[in-house]
């Protein structure tokens, strides 16, 4: 009965850490872009297009005022991946002991686990956040706008998007025409 309590942690923390490890960040040469204003918020992006906010009539001073606030959210949520990915860096490290070393405490791996899942939830509410601030800086028109263009937008990236997987799945025919 021990092992199977062991086998069941072991499985469990492998799939912890290969759900939460960033994908070969350690091999990158480039930063892992943020989930932010240029990565996870689209909306937000859409917000920032010069053609965008023309298209919904904002103002300058309300473009200046989007931006500043954005920008603030943004290094929040860039500050927050940086430390996500040394989290996970360092949950790898400490799995591979605890799974090396029958008997190792996985105490420590199973607090990192937590942490990081706060600073996801600290994540998720600076992107609803960056929603917020726009909802905040535009008038009741303008988010009307916004949101018919979003709309549009999300349905014809969606139909790109099933095209594109129609296409893919579809058989190829091979050499000999079959």
């Amino acid at each position: 009965m021990q092992n199977l309590g062991f086998v069941f942690v072991l499985a469990l923390v492998t799939a912890t850490i290969f759900a939460q490890q960033p994908d070969a960040a350690a091999n990158r040469e480039r930063p892992r872009m943020s989930r932010s204003l240029n990565y996870g918020n689209w909306v937000g992006k859409q917000i920032m297009n010069p053609e965008f906010m023309e298209k919904v009539g904002i103002q300058a001073e309300q473009a200046q005022k989007l931006k500043k606030e954005m920008d603030a959210i943004d290094a929040r949520l860039k500050k927050l991946d940086e430390a996500i990915n040394a989290a996970a860096l360092q949950q790898a490290e400490i799995a591979k002991k605890v799974l090396a070393e029958p008997g190792t405490s996985a105490e420590a791996i199973m607090k990192l686990i937590e942490r990081i899942g706060a600073m996801r939830t600290e994540q998720a509410k600076l992107s609803t956040q960056i929603l917020v601030v726009i909802r905040d800086s535009l008038t009741e028109e303008q988010r009307k706008k916004a949101h018919e263009l979003i709309t549009a937008e999300g349905r014809r990236r969606l139909k790109e998007r099933m095209a594109r997987r129609e296409r893919e799945e579809r058989p190829h025919p091979g050499p000999n025409g079959g």
